[in-house]
């Protein structure tokens, strides 16, 4: 026997599969949400454009086709549907996965039944919410939080260590130009000044990543951004042999973001890439490294209506030596590093300025060998 609407005193709408055709497809085009209709033998009716860019399924192939069948990789929705259509009731669960492209897609899912005129369950409706965004906001918010306890400890400590280091290399200068005639002494003097600025510039480093300046926001074309950090840096990449592909979408819009902030990051990026091509285990044929652009659609978000809920993301992929599956979790973190000789700063500085920018970064295995670090940033609302 069929279930029957459960009666209630307060009046609800009452969305009809038979409903479900052009009208409800023109409103549930504009929702951020996945949307899937099914009816009474749990073959799918209706698959919004927010379905689509979650999924990577196009509506023509999905459409008739039994809901188990669709989400194979997710087995919780065919059973949610089959428990909703048995019982009339709602159900929904807090955190789920969903898989495309080999990534795993956090995802809160709720499925009602959907009922006619006469209070007679013809079908089911899916609403799936993309908690991608959200995750990348907590971690985020995590990191910084981080960050800003390290910047109190370094704000307190910046100036007693500094005035030293002018000290130091103040009195180094002098005793190398008292010594100018001592070529045996002049090394070490060298040395002395040498650590004297690397160390100033890793206690800069370290404010900047306690401390940073706010972004000054404006319209920005990301390609121009990355056209100039690739200017800067190009006779070091032809001095090491690499080439630099650039795989640009040209109709993607602006972003706002701050120019010199954003260049810091990809000029940073690139620079990663670099070494790590020069100790890598490149694939036959001339190493590279590769930046591409194009609109993110890995997850929707739904926004305050002044801005934006567009996003678009610049991939920069190398063929490196990589780095391993626990080491990428860690990669962001301050003063974790895979180098010999470096500081653990440039990542954990990146992640903070594109924090503060509204967006996210993050580093995946670029396969067969190498890594790809995806930066995602906010579109300027029009």
């Amino acid at each position: 026997m069929k279930p029957r609407r459960p009666r209630s005193n307060r009046a609800r709408p009452r969305p009809t599969v038979a409903a479900a055709t052009h009208p409800w497809e023109e409103v549930l085009a504009s929702f951020t949400d996945a949307v899937i209709v099914t009816d009474e033998a749990s073959r799918v009716v209706l698959f919004n454009q927010a379905a689509e860019e979650l999924t990577g399924l196009p509506q023509a192939r999905v459409v008739g086709q039994p809901c188990a069948s669709v989400f194979t990789h997710a087995a919780v929705i065919g059973e949610m549907v089959e428990r909703v259509q048995h019982s009339g009731q709602n159900e929904s669960r807090g955190e789920e996965h969903l898989h495309r492209r080999s990534r795993a897609i956090p995802v809160r899912i709720a499925c009602l039944p959907v009922w006619d005129g006469r209070d007679r369950m013809r079908g089911t409706a899916i609403v799936i919410h993309d908690l991608t965004y959200q995750k990348a906001l907590e971690e985020s918010a995590r990191r910084n939080e981080s960050l800003a306890r390290l910047g109190t400890l370094v704000a307190g400590l910046a100036h007693e260590i500094k005035n030293p280091l002018a000290g130091i290399k103040g009195a180094a200068q002098l005793l190398q130009a008292r010594l100018a005639n001592r070529s045996d002494l002049h090394e070490c003097t060298a040395v002395i000044t040498r650590e004297a600025d690397r160390l100033s510039r890793l206690v800069e480093e370290l404010l900047t990543l306690g401390a940073p300046p706010k972004p000054r926001l404006e319209p920005l074309n990301i390609h121009q951004v990355i056209q100039h950090v690739v200017s800067v840096i190009e006779g070091e990449l032809t001095h090491r042999g690499i080439q630099l592909r650039c795989e640009f979408d040209p109709s993607l819009p602006d972003i706002r973001g701050d120019r010199f902030q954003l260049s810091q990051v990809f000029l940073n990026l690139i620079k990663n890439a670099m070494e790590a091509m020069a100790g890598g285990r490149q694939p036959v044929g001339d190493p590279a490294i590769t930046i591409s652009t194009r609109m993110e659609t890995d997850f929707r978000i739904l926004r305050d209506q002044r801005r934006s809920d567009k996003f678009l993301r610049v991939e920069v992929a190398d063929h490196g030596i990589g780095v391993g599956e626990a080491d990428l979790a860690r990669i962001f973190e301050p003063f974790f590093t895979t180098k010999p000789r470096g500081t653990g700063l440039g990542l954990a500085i990146s992640h903070r300025i594109v924090a503060e920018h509204g967006g996210s970064i993050r580093a995946e295995a670029n396969h067969p060998v190498g890594t790809v670090v995806t930066v995602t940033l906010p579109v300027s609302a029009p």
